[in-house]
């Protein structure tokens, strides 16, 4: 379990940081004109844009977290620590009981087990009964029960340590994970002063562990003498005392400190197993079986606290466990090479064993040694006033202040919960120990949670006054996003780089913000900067692809991309790429979309998934499968994907166009087409370039000066060509005349295009329409006609009426079919569906008028007739009215001739 315990430490010394205060990538997205489709007019084809969107990178830092498994694990090691500690002390002698009560009773007391409410409030009940039950009961069998076994006293404190924390979680007033955070903020002083009377157990066995490595040879050629151990004894020391006078900073290599915690690793190690020489300094008080049991349950509980610290990234803890420990091992190594030098140093010289005797001193005793070595640590903890305590208490206000900062956004109308949370910080960052990054970083968060964008500032700039710090250099500079704040950011992230200038993160968010600025040598220096320091890295190689694309080099771009592999992780850098093959000829395959198990969609994610679709929608159609559409589908229908809804229900308008589905993407389209803004301006004119492309010359015309009208301005031109292939070349003229007339140089010159060409007479309908939706059924109809086969020509009508009614010469065919068939509300409905897509064509109101009349439905046919007057010559006009009132009086006679048909009598 000891073992176990400082193999969590040590995970927990490289994963803790990471786990609290996550650095994350934040996605931006900068959209570039892309064209996905060419509508054909003849000679003339008009470009289908759409925006793509570059993915660039930058950093941003979350948290704190609470780490709720860290604290349970932390509390099941302290709570085996303490049975076991329990179990052994009972058997102790009566001075080594006494001591051996002591640490239990302060952690009890620290705990702080009322807290929880198993009891009335502000009585301390529980801690009575826990004092009770193990204080009383260690007593009970250290007095009276001298020879139980060990083995038993282990199951009965086990068994009163397991009860207590059963009844404490079943009568606390918070759920168990808060029940669990509380307690082991609580625990903070007291795992403080195990993982302290561990340093000070441990404090100079690398003098020991050196003075072992030198004289352990079996042949006494092969040991050391005095000056090879008091050399590496003074490298070892010197280096500390370094440490210690540069205020706990002593640069090894470029970028690596020297940590003291890693050289209690090693002192921890050599403690354990050497517990067997040092038996004459202890066992007068304490037997050497029962050392071996008592060091491992310190160990236990020690490593866990210390697990904790590093789990939480709780600064002050870990500044006062680096500061005492550094001090203790020089104070402690110091005196314990004196020690040695002063008794051994005659048999050291001769190369004697002396590592077996080093606790048997003919000369000075250890203990005083020892206490002179304790006593100078704490003349240097009273001259700087003692801090480690101060340090302590603001670990445990972090500890709490996380839990409440938790609680207080699990209900964020409870104001008091943010107000006492705050005031934990402040306690702990403003009072007891200023460099308290922690605590500044949960005074961030809360104010983030707020919306208090100015207090977050102001909390991260007072935690960069104390000290440099290159997670908090990246969360200030990420609020700093507006253009007004270019140079706040610029400041913050340049001070940030010089203080860690090592950061791959720095010098790439200073890369995205100089994209800003029209500094692009800047861009590209940072750029190459942070490749250098993280290469290979998701942010590097997405936002060196993405500038290449944000500035159209995409021969520079292709080229960096050649042999590009994308994990399934990196949809930035996979987004990117999809759009570079957007724009490439001859593309290669791309990488495929986010993951299905994917629900919700941020930015890169959402960029990956459109580029796909746009990809498929230019160059592979087969891709566009049912199972894509309706994914699309799903993502469009959730909550969270709010941000996307509109482009994602374009895009499935997109692909079901591309799909021949036009019916389909137009009522897709249709609720993004509506309104007045750019965006729905946008909308209408992709929907009048696809009447275009169905032949809706005289829809689309007025489809595209309604999109005109609300500021797309190159949907003019195609109007020009949408009048034209309609029949009304003055319109035409007129509206080009217009755009040469523009103040916009690109409007004037499109003019000045659609003038030549009208004057040229190039501008002339398609003479090849068999790609238009609706004509293969149109063909199929005819000719399951012409075999005689009612059944399937019904079935391509119906079709036709149903997903192609834009197209006029089909819908008319099917009117004219379901006329010959006598199925008149069949035609009506028809031509009526064709009328909704094509409502000034004159072939279809002539239909529907006739149509009206043969359904019985002339009143319908009112408005219809009174256009068709005003447009058609009078005597085109004359043939149609006879021929109107012909179907209508053959409408009445086969009325009048059902409603006089004699009735049979029910009776016959």
């Amino acid at each position: 379990m000891a073992a176990l315990a400082v193999g969590l430490a040590v995970f927990y010394y490289f994963t803790g940081s990471t786990a609290t205060l996550p650095l994350t990538v934040v996605p931006h997205l900068e959209d570039v004109p892309l064209t996905v489709e060419q509508v054909a007019l003849g000679a003339v084809s008009l470009p289908v844009q759409v925006s793509g969107f570059v993915v660039s990178l930058t950093h941003d830092v979350a948290g704190p977290f609470t780490q709720p498994l860290a604290a349970s694990l932390f509390l099941l090691l302290l709570a085996f620590a303490l049975a076991g500690w329990l179990a052994v002390a009972s058997t102790l002698p009566r001075a080594g009981f006494v001591a051996g009560m002591v640490p239990v009773i302060f952690l009890l007391m620290s705990l702080n087990l009322d807290a929880v409410g198993v009891f009335e409030a502000g009585q301390r009940y529980f801690l009575y009964l826990a004092l009770a039950v193990l204080v009383g009961g260690a007593f009970g069998l250290h007095a009276f029960a001298e020879r139980l076994r060990l083995g038993w006293r282990w199951l009965i404190f086990g068994s009163l340590v397991a009860g207590l924390s059963a009844l404490l979680f079943v009568g606390s007033d918070l759920p168990p994970t808060e029940t669990v955070l509380q307690l082991s903020a609580y625990a903070t002083t007291g795992g403080a002063v195990m993982v302290a009377l561990l340093v000070l157990w441990v404090g100079f066995e690398n003098i020991r562990a050196l003075l072992w490595f030198n004289t352990q040879a079996e042949q006494p050629a092969s040991r050391f003498g005095v000056v090879p151990f008091v050399l590496a004894s003074g490298l070892y020391l010197g280096a500390l005392f370094w440490l210690v006078w540069n205020n706990g900073r002593l640069e090894l290599f470029p970028g690596v400190q020297l940590d003291p915690l890693v050289l209690l690793l090693p002192a921890v190690v050599t403690a354990g197993l050497g517990l067997r020489l040092r038996a004459p300094s202890y066992t007068d008080w304490v037997p050497y079986t029962r050392a071996t049991q008592l060091y491992p349950l310190l160990l236990m509980a020690a490593a866990g606290a210390l697990g904790y610290a590093f789990a939480t990234a709780n600064t002050p803890l870990l500044r006062a466990a680096r500061d005492f420990t550094s001090q203790a091992l020089l104070f402690l190594g110091g005196a314990f090479l004196a020690y040695v030098l002063l008794n051994f140093g005659p048999l050291i010289r001769k190369r004697l064993r002396v590592y077996k005797v080093v606790f048997e001193p003919r000369r000075l005793p250890f203990y005083p040694v020892y206490i002179l070595a304790v006593g100078g640590l704490i003349m240097v903890q009273v001259r700087n006033n003692r801090p480690l305590t101060d340090q302590v208490a603001a670990g445990e206000y972090n500890h709490l202040g996380d839990l409440t900062r938790q609680q207080s956004e699990a209900d964020p109308s409870n104001l008091s919960l943010a107000l006492l949370a705050e005031r934990y910080y402040a306690e702990a960052g403003d009072v007891l120990y200023r460099g308290d990054l922690h605590a500044q970083m949960g005074r961030a968060a809360l104010y983030r949670f707020r919306q208090q964008r100015q207090n977050e500032i102001n909390a991260l700039r007072r935690a960069l006054l104390r000290g440099p710090n290159e997670k908090i250099s990246l969360r200030l500079a990420a609020l700093f996003n507006d253009p007004a704040d270019l140079f706040e950011g610029l400041e913050v992230l340049r001070l940030g780089l010089k203080a860690e200038p090592r950061s791959a993160a720095l010098a790439g968010d200073l890369a995205q913000l100089f994209t800003r600025t029209s500094l692009t040598d800047s861009v590209a220096f940072y750029l190459d900067k942070t490749e250098q320091l993280a290469p290979g890295s998701y942010a590097s190689r997405t936002n060196q692809l993405g500038f290449l694309l944000s500035q159209n080099l995409l021969e520079e771009a292709r080229k960096l991309s050649i042999d590009t592999k994308v994990p399934v992780d990196e949809p930035g850098l996979a987004s990117n790429y999809t759009l570079l093959q957007l724009q490439t000829p001859a593309s290669s395959k791309v990488p495929d979309g986010p993951p299905t198990s994917i629900s919700l969609l941020d930015d890169a994610s959402f960029a990956q998934l459109y580029h796909l679709v746009l990809f498929n929608v230019a160059k592979r159609k087969n891709q566009l499968t049912p199972a894509l559409l309706g994914r699309l589908s799903t993502l469009a229908n959730e909550p969270a994907n709010a941000n996307y809804y509109e482009q994602l229900l374009f895009l499935q308008a997109l692909a079901r166009h591309a799909r021949g589905e036009e019916q389909s993407a137009r009522q897709l389209l249709a609720p993004l087409a509506a309104g007045t803004s750019a965006s729905a301006a946008y909308y209408q004119q992709l929907l009048g370039l696809w009447q275009l492309q169905q032949g809706q010359y005289a829809t689309a015309a007025n489809q595209l000066a309604f999109a005109a009208t609300h500021g797309a301005t190159s949907a003019l031109q195609a109007r020009v060509y949408a009048l034209a292939l309609s029949g009304r070349a003055d319109s035409a003229l007129a509206v080009a005349g217009r755009l040469v007339a523009s103040s916009d140089s690109v409007q004037r010159q499109q003019g000045q295009q659609v003038q030549q060409q009208l004057a040229a007479g190039s501008i002339v309908p398609v003479k090849n329409t068999a790609g238009r939706v609706g004509n293969n059924w149109l063909a199929q109809a005819q000719q399951a006609e012409q075999q005689n086969k009612p059944v399937e020509a019904t079935k391509n009508y119906q079709r036709i009426v149903r997903e192609a009614p834009f197209n006029e010469d089909a819908v008319l065919a099917a009117a004219s079919f379901y006329t010959r068939r006598r199925n008149y509300q069949a035609a009506y409905e028809a031509v009526r569906a064709g009328l909704d897509e094509n409502p000034r064509s004159l072939p279809l109101l002539r239909s529907y008028a006739l149509a009206a009349a043969d359904a019985g439905l002339s009143d319908y046919a009112t408005e219809a007739l009174a256009q068709l007057r005003q447009q058609l010559p009078p005597d085109a006009y004359a043939t149609l009215a006879t021929e109107y009132a012909a179907r209508q009086a053959a409408r009445a006679a086969a009325a009048a001739s059902f409603s006089g048909a004699p009735t049979p009598s029910p009776l016959q």
